[in-house]
Formats: structure tokens, sequence, C-alpha cells
């Protein structure tokens, strides 16, 4: 299964990340802005995410300016700037792009887009001013709306789910995936090594029955680098409902035991 995922997080997804973006901003790869960094002639880059976000880490020389503040903060003629936000899916999309075409009008400045933001830069192991050591274990979740609302094209689901006894209560199949979430390409961890090309990683949305099985999954994934994904919260049964409240994993953080506790929305994972 380490194979298979190592060869599916090559998947071409830079040009359709592109699509997505506000017509005022250009784009740039994590590779690029890699090269950028490493010259004499360095773009300002610019975190939009929320400052709890940067403090904890970033990509070292970023300044902070908050999505919601763009629009209201005076800046100097940065020249040529790099904006990046979580690279998490439809959590933060609207206001990220209202902070880009702000961004954009201010005078001095031209601004380019980090494609798949900084968890994309997490995943080509970009460097970051997290320190080192034993940290508390972080996944990133996302909810059955959120999903419904994320652009299909920069989605790619993995179907982990079983039917297990929970799901049979409700029904005696599971449900199509591509009905569900019409557009979105539906992918089981088997089906990833036919999909192996070279680009930048689509949001990979893990769903299960409930059992752990995306945990697992989001692990291997992190171990190799992947850090654009997320796991949708209460998976079949949350599906099962059309995201109406009853059970279903809480985003959690875990450090030594499985019991799940609050986390913030999809962020960092470590």
């Amino acid at each position: 299964m380490r194979h298979y995922f190592l060869s599916w997080i090559r998947w071409a997804g830079a040009m359709v990340l592109c699509a997505c973006l506000p017509a005022v901003a250009g784009a740039i790869s994590v590779s690029q802005l890699q090269t950028e960094l490493a010259s004499a002639n360095k773009p300002t880059v610019i975190d939009v995410r929320q400052n709890n976000l940067y403090v904890k880490e970033h990509i070292p020389g970023a300044i902070n300016v908050p999505a919601s503040l763009c629009p209201l903060k005076r800046l100097p003629p940065l020249g040529r700037v790099v904006v990046y936000g979580e690279g998490l899916g439809p959590r933060e999309e609207a206001e990220f792009q209202k902070a880009v075409e702000a961004l954009s009008q201010k005078a001095g400045m031209t601004v380019d887009v980090l494609v798949g933001g900084y968890a994309a830069w997490q995943s080509a192991q970009g460097l970051t001013t997290v320190g080192r050591g034993l940290k508390p274990e972080r996944f990133n979740y996302l909810s059955y709306a959120e999903l419904q609302a994320a652009d299909p094209s920069d989605v790619r689901l993995i179907d982990l789910r079983k039917l297990t006894p929970e799901v049979r209560k409700n029904s005696d199949s599971l449900t199509d995936l591509s009905r569900e979430f019409p557009g979105r390409r539906v992918a089981s961890s088997a089906q990833l090594q036919t999909e192996a090309k070279s680009g930048t990683t689509p949001l990979v949305v893990l769903i299960d029955s409930v059992d752990g099985s995306s945990e697992a999954a989001a692990r291997l994934l992190k171990a190799n680098g992947v850090r654009r994904y997320a796991i949708l919260m209460g998976g079949e049964l949350a599906i099962q409902r059309k995201g109406a409240p009853g059970l279903q994993r809480t985003a959690g953080t875990v450090a030594g035991t499985a019991k799940p506790a609050h986390n913030p929305p999809p962020g960092n994972a470590k």
C-alpha cells in the first residue's frame, strides 16, 4: 500500500488548481518558489493564514497578513509577491480569493499564488520554521457540507469504506460516491498505482466507515510527506445522513492514545 500512495501523490493536479485562481493573480509551483527563494531576486512571500497557524510554522521569511485583514492592511510597494493559504479546500477558499484580489489591487504589487498552498509546500518537504521533536498527532478533517462545496476538480476521494455493523443499521450497501459527490474522482487504495503521474497533488479526501481506516491511511500519507489530505468526519455514516447531526468522528488530536479531542479546521498536520 505504501507504494500505491507514493505513486498516487504525483498526480498532475497543478493545472486544475491554477484554473481556480483569481483572474488578477498568476500561479507559481512549489518547486519554482523554492528556486526563486534561493536566488538573489527573491519575491516577498505573504502568508494569509490565521496568525496562530503562522506562529506555529510558516515558510521562512514569509510575512503574515491574515486574509480577513488584506483589504484593510496598508502595505508598502512590495513589487512581486507570492501569497499562500492553507491549501486544504473550501473552508478558506472564498476568503483566500478575496485576500488575493485585495492584494492585487494595492499599488506597487503584483501577485502570484502558491499552487496547493502551505500543504503543498509541506508535501514537497520545503523548509519551514517548525521545530523538531515529538508533537501531538493531528489530523485534517472536513465536514460533509464542506466536501459538497469543494471544487470537484481539486478533490480525489479515496474509498476506504466497509460494510460494518454500524453501516448496516441504515443500509445493506455502501453509498455510491460518484452520485453523492458528482465530478469528484473516486479511487480505492488498490487503484492508486494506476494513477501514477507527475505533478501537484489535489486534495486527498479519505472516506471510511468510522473504523480508523482513514487515520491509518493519513499516517501513511504523512509519513510519505503528503499534507494535502483531509478525513471526512463521520465517513459513510455522515454520507447516509446527508451531513445531518448524529454519531460521527470528531476532529481529533491524539498524543500517545487513540482518544479523540478537539482539533481546529483542517490545517497543518504533523
